[in-house]
């Protein structure tokens, strides 16, 4: 059945003041042109309103003219349905009216409005402005500018018209015996999985129970295995700290530092002695220039006279000039002296901190050790306290299985009688016009709605009579006593059980369960707080606070602590060897300040006895055997420079060869290897401890037990999990069996509308197809692609592909 417009004509309507008519309409598409604000979307929107919009509607004011507010905007339209002739004539705002006649029949108001509706398959709304979601096949059909492509609203608004013009419907294929099958098939399977397969419910209980009892026994095997490595790891340790025990390296390299450090004094001793050669040589040599001089002036020693006074004057002044320096030298070697001995107290109180020291570690060990006990025994008595109201708990929230399921069966069945009650009851639906009412049973109606009748029941028309009405199922009565007898036996459970509700009995199942779980856990806790019971775990805080004591007393023993913090034993030892140094350097340069004193203090002598000599020898007679004896003593003196030449040259190999700097690199570098070892072997030591403490800890927590315990429940659960897994897959494979049955039967309703959208389709997009869902809407579209067939989401395509798709749509329905 067609339907084609004829004759459009509008009056007092936005810019149409003065009637505007058109005839002549042609079959296929019909085309209106002009310029903006010519008209053309007014005349859309009358057609519109004509059709959607009630005549008493005050949501129309679009309609009326610019500044006429005594306008009446009126719309007539000649069309044809089918074989029938149709005029419909529709005045808004002022003179409200409508009238339509179908062939020879005329209708007016509302009951026109409504004759229309059903016969294009549109609803008004039930007040305000008409809306897309009331427009049905028409509103399908109707195409404005810009939204071809909004396709899906549009089938959806008119999915019931479309299923009642394809003489089926869902609803039938719904209602059927097979589908009560179908609900309840999907209801078992939505105890175990989500719509979207994922598991739920008990199902999901048991997969997280099994996920968290399996990574509890992940944990416990990380434990062990870490029990393990540390077991091995102290074996390892142990092994060293012997080895270290019986070989001692650190006095090794104390020795060899010794060692280094006597053939460093050895090399010093030679320094000072090639020194003393060396001052004993310039000694020498000064008085062989000495003697030389007293011979190539004998000749002149009455004119050099005065220049020897000069000469003994110099000596003197370099005479005071080394007792000056010996006495400075002297006073720097005593403070070095005092240096050494402060050094030296400062490396006795080093040592004496360093034993309080590690007899404080010991004391801090020992007070964690006793608090790490307590802290255990303080959460072991929590658990337990724990535990026991958890237990209490857990028996005031416990519900019979049998009694839940009982619960279950019987909301179950009330609402299965209250479908049954609804499907076999008579609905009355009424439309009333304004100011019209009637009676049901007794009590007045007005305006628009619906009453299920469960029972018979009497109608009042005013004016008119009384209509007795009685409901077609015969089994209402029934019905009506299986539900109250239900009804009673639920309420009576649900009373002995102290329940207002199924849903609160769930609650009681849900919340004792987890309470069961939570006592589990607070099992486990008092297990692994106090493995072997509390009051083996009070014996074992009690010893460690004894020990803590006896730490603390042995602390108390040692010698008060000095005003000024002590420094670090390794430095105090450094400082102590760099003051000896130093005290050793002030000695051998004090000694050599007393040598250059002898020797300033001789060549003073000497200066002297040369002026008295010279004084002499110009006045004494035996000058001549005062010259030999001179020649004399210059020949000893250079062979004994000569001699002293020689010992400086053997010396100076010999201290070349013993390499001092080398020496005293030797000496840092094995003092910080003894160093390094022994804080070695004393972290070895406290890392012993640790692991010897962790290892007894770990050891009285039973690991092994708990992992088999974990084991077994998670066994347990793997099973449980088996179980609902498979009735899981079975319920989800049944109910896809189910409903692949029953898409055959909705592919049977679809199939008319699939064949003309296919061959409109081809049009567009050659061996395509479009696949149509339940609500008669398109859906994913199969084309061709360069690699094979491609499906895609209608949304996806472009916007022209999206509008051409829409309107080839529209032409199929």
């Amino acid at each position: 059945m067609t339907m084609r417009l004829k004759r459009l004509r509008i009056e007092q309507l936005r810019q149409f003041r003065q009637p505007f008519e058109i005839t002549g309409f042609e079959p296929g598409i019909n085309l209106f042109t002009g310029p903006n604000e010519a008209g053309k979307s007014s005349i859309v929107r009358a057609i519109r309103a004509a059709f959607f919009e009630r005549h008493r509607s005050t949501m129309v004011e679009d309609l009326r003219p610019w500044g006429d507010s005594a306008a009446s905007p009126t719309v007539e339209l000649e069309f044809q349905v089918g074989e029938t002739p149709y005029h419909l004539s529709k005045t808004f705002l002022q003179r409200k009216r409508c009238e339509l006649r179908a062939g020879t029949a005329r209708l007016e108001g509302a009951e026109a409005e409504d004759h229309l509706a059903a016969l294009l398959g549109f609803q008004f709304a039930l007040k305000g402005a008409s809306k897309a979601e009331y427009w049905g096949i028409p509103g399908l059909l109707w195409i404005e500018q810009g939204s071809a492509q909004e396709v899906h609203d549009a089938v959806r608004h008119a999915t019931g018209h479309l299923r009642t013009a394809l003489q089926a419907s869902l609803g039938e294929v719904a209602g059927s015996g097979g589908d009560d099958v179908l609900e309840r098939v999907r209801g078992e399977r939505e105890l175990l999985l989500t719509p979207t397969g994922k598991p739920r419910g008990d199902y999901a209980e048991a997969i997280e129970r099994r996920t968290r009892l399996a990574e509890a026994l992940t944990a416990l095997d990380l434990q062990i295995e870490t029990y393990r490595q540390q077991v091995d790891t102290l074996s390892r340790l142990r092994e060293e700290q012997v080895r270290d025990e019986a070989e001692r390296p650190w006095e090794t390299y104390q020795a060899e530092r010794q060692k280094a450090q006597l053939a460093l004094d050895a090399a010093a001793q030679l320094e000072q002695q090639l020194a003393q050669d060396r001052e004993r040589l310039r000694q020498n040599e000064l008085r062989a220039e000495l003697l030389r001089q007293r011979l190539l002036h004998f000749e002149q020693q009455q004119a050099q006279l005065a220049a020897r006074e000069q000469q003994l004057a110099a000596a003197a002044q370099a005479l005071a000039l080394a007792r000056e320096r010996e006495l400075l030298q002297r006073r720097q070697g005593e403070a070095a002296a005092q240096r050494f001995d402060a050094a030296r107290e400062a490396w006795r109180l080093a040592r004496q901190e360093d034993s309080r020291a590690a007899a404080q570690r010991e004391h801090a060990e020992a007070g964690q050790r006793a608090a790490a006990t307590h802290e255990a025994l303080t959460q072991a008595e929590a658990a337990q306290t724990r535990l026991q109201a958890l237990r209490q708990q857990a028996l005031a929230s416990r519900i019979e299985a049998t009694d839940l399921e009982t619960l279950r069966r019987q909301q179950g069945r009330l609402h299965e009688l209250q479908v049954r009650q609804e499907a076999a009851a008579t609905r009355l639906r009424y439309e009333l016009e304004p100011g019209q009412g009637l009676q049901i049973d007794g009590e007045s109606v007005q305006g628009q709605g619906e009453r299920l009748l469960l029972a018979p029941a009497e109608l009042w028309l005013p004016g008119v009579g009384r209509l007795h009405i009685a409901p077609g199922g015969s089994d209402l009565g029934e019905l009506a006593r299986q539900q109250a007898e239900t009804a009673d036996a639920h309420r009576a459970l649900l009373q002995r059980l102290g329940l207002e509700s199924l849903t609160d009995a769930e609650r009681r199942r849900q919340a004792h369960q987890e309470q069961l779980s939570a006592i589990e856990l607070a099992e486990a806790a008092l297990k692994a707080h106090a493995p072997r019971g509390l009051d083996v775990l009070r014996t074992e805080h009690a010893a460690q606070a004894v020990r803590a004591a006896e730490a603390k007393q042995a602390l108390e023993r040692l010698p008060p602590p000095p005003d000024t913090p002590a420094p670090p034993l390794a430095r105090a030892e450094d400082e102590l060897e760099q003051v000896r140094k130093a005290l050793d350097r002030c000695r051998s340069d004090a000694g050599l300040a007393l040598q250059a004193l002898a020797a300033a203090s001789a060549a003073h002598e000497a200066a002297s006895s040369e002026r008295d000599l010279l004084k002499a020898s110009l006045q004494d007679a035996s000058r001549r055997q005062e010259l030999q004896q001179t020649e004399k003593d210059l020949t000893d003196t250079r062979a004994e420079c000569g001699a002293l030449g020689t010992s400086i040259e053997v010396r100076s190999a010999q201290l070349a060869a013993a390499r001092p700097d080398i020496l005293r690199q030797d000496i840092e570098r094995l003092g910080r290897s003894a160093e390094q070892a022994d804080k070695q072997f004393r972290e070895r030591r406290d890392e012993i401890i640790r692991l010897e403490s962790a290892l007894q800890v770990a050891g009285g927590q039973g690991l092994e037990e708990q992992r088999a315990e974990v084991a077994r429940q998670v066994a347990q659960l793997e099973r449980r999990h088996a179980e609902l897994q498979r009735r899981a897959l079975a319920l989800d494979h049944l109910l896809e069996r189910l409903t692949a049955g029953r898409g055959a039967l909705t592919r049977r309703l679809q199939a008319p509308l699939q064949k003309h959208l296919d061959r409109y389709l081809h049009l567009l997009f050659p061996q395509a197809s479009v696949q149509i869902d339940e609500q008669l809407t398109p859906g994913p579209l199969t084309r061709p692609g360069q690699r094979g067939p491609e499906t895609g989401e209608f949304a996806s395509l472009s916007y022209g592909a999206r509008e051409q798709m829409g309107v080839i749509s529209r032409l199929a329905y």
